[in-house]
């Protein structure tokens, strides 16, 4: 017998655990091939805000406006003024969805089949990187299915601790563990841990909660886009996937729901499916991605050719990224973005600080209160300068309102910012086709903007106004 064959049978357990750190390394590499690059002055900035305020001794909801579950904001505030750090841990967390779905795929299916559900389940989580919660609640689910029929209880605090980062992966991931074998005792026990993790922030500010969470859903069909059917661009395959790709994870859930195996992935597939329709663009279909990648691995040729479908676009869009990288420059802790864009941060900020002393707030706005589509709220975090109203989050619906726009000039009066900066990026000028781009026709805000600041000094995207009369 040869050397390698005795290894082998003296360490079977390396055959089995091999593909496991493998992959892990795989999914790993794949999410930070472009790790530093690109910024998100909306998306970003509003997790990381959240992190620094609670950093600072703040409240969600009570002491600033929160949309989200706080479990995100939590775990990022040890690092809430670090660009790096947090992307950091989204490569570890991204590499552990892909493993656990490999893992959950494993159980009943060949190595190859839970392999090219590994290989999706990467690609999906692999891009677009942001500091949200989604990556988080969707590992604790995960894991919670792992320990279904064998730990119901722990399973159920994993889903409850899902729903502290984001409450409907949270929900459906309880009633998924429960169909997949944790019974009525998971549920039970998902129950009462989440009313134990939601209890503080209730207890400190239940009507604010309330308000920024549940109050939302009335607005939040603002921002609702439509699903994409009519491709009107060059005959471009990889433009074709990209574009169909919405409509392709759609016609994967029902090709999944025909085959009717695990059928206990139903209200995890559900949740996906809703969150997709709402607004079908790259940030709003990996729920649905990661899990459908899970229902899919099944030895039928049309379900192995919708997965296939996933690995192969997300692989081609990381392919797509470095073959062809952008012009990028540093802003800060080893992100980048675009020279222009980088050039004119650095100057705004450096302003920032020589009219603003540390500790003192600043205001950053968009190009109007009436209309809003995004913010950027990185700025703050960027300049290490506080808000000194409660809205980081300029949400369509919120502070478009008259209610809100006085809150806000109340707080603004009371503090008294030497500096105002106007973002006035093409991403904040944009319009879309949902009410975001409709004017509220309330302009109590932008009016008392206008009365108290001027000398406009342009730096890019950014103009930077001082306080030019008193309030």
């Amino acid at each position: 017998m040869r050397r390698d064959e005795k290894s082998v049978r003296r360490f079977p357990a390396v055959r089995a655990l091999w593909p496991y750190p493998s992959l892990f390394a795989f999914a790993a590499v794949l999410s930070a091939l472009t790790l530093t690059w690109g910024i998100g002055p909306h998306d970003e900035g509003l997790m990381l805000q959240a992190a620094a305020r609670i950093a600072d001794g703040q409240w969600p909801y009570r002491d600033f406006w929160f949309n989200y579950g706080p479990g995100q904001p939590l775990l990022l505030a040890p690092v809430a003024h670090s660009l790096l750090a947090w992307r950091l841990i989204r490569v570890a967390i991204d590499a552990a969805v892909a493993v656990l779905a490999f893992a959950l795929v494993r159980r009943t299916e060949r190595l190859w089949l839970a392999a090219l559900a590994g290989v999706a389940v990467a690609g999906a989580m692999a891009w677009p990187a942001t500091p949200g919660p989604n990556p988080a609640a969707l590992a604790l689910v995960l894991g919670a299915l792992l320990l279904a029929r064998s730990r119901p209880g722990p399973a159920g605090a994993l889903c409850a601790a899902a729903a502290f980062f984001r409450p409907e992966i949270g929900a459906a991931g309880a009633l998924s563990v429960a169909l997949y074998g944790g019974g009525v005792r998971s549920l039970l026990v998902a129950l009462g841990t989440g009313l134990a993790l939601y209890a503080i922030p209730f207890a400190v500010a239940p009507g604010d909660l309330l308000r920024d969470t549940v109050g939302f859903l009335g607005v939040q069909d603002l921002q609702r886009l439509p699903l994409p059917l009519h491709y009107r661009g060059a005959l471009d395959l990889n433009k074709l996937l990209e574009f169909y790709f919405p409509v392709i994870l759609l016609a994967g859930s029902a090709l999944w729901l025909v085959a009717r195996r695990r059928l206990w992935l139903a209200p995890l597939v559900a949740v996906g499916v809703l969150y997709l329709l709402g607004r079908p663009d790259e940030f709003h279909y990996v729920p649905l991605a990661v899990v459908l990648a899970i229902g899919l691995a099944q030895p039928r040729a049309a379900l192995v050719a919708a997965l296939a479908l996933i690995a192969v676009h997300g692989l081609e869009r990381r392919a797509g990224q470095v073959l062809h990288p952008p012009a990028l420059a540093a802003v800060a802790d080893g992100a980048k973005t675009s020279p222009g864009e980088a050039r004119a941060l650095h100057a705004v900020v450096a302003r920032i600080h020589a009219l603003a002393a540390p500790g003192t707030p600043i205001f950053v706005a968009p190009p109007r209160f009436d209309r809003v589509r995004v913010g950027n709220p990185l700025l703050y975090v960027l300049a290490r300068r506080p808000n000194p109203t409660r809205y980081d989050i300029l949400q369509p619906g919120v502070v478009t309102t008259a209610r809100v726009q006085r809150e806000m000039v109340r707080d603004l009066r009371r503090a008294r910012p030497p500096v105002l900066v106007r973002w006035l990026d093409p991403r904040a000028h944009a319009t879309e086709p949902n009410g975001s781009s409709r004017s509220s026709g309330v302009t109590i805000l932008d009016d008392y903007l206008r009365a108290t600041y001027g000398r406009p000094e342009r730096y890019g995207a950014y103009v930077l106004y001082r306080v030019a009369s008193p309030s």
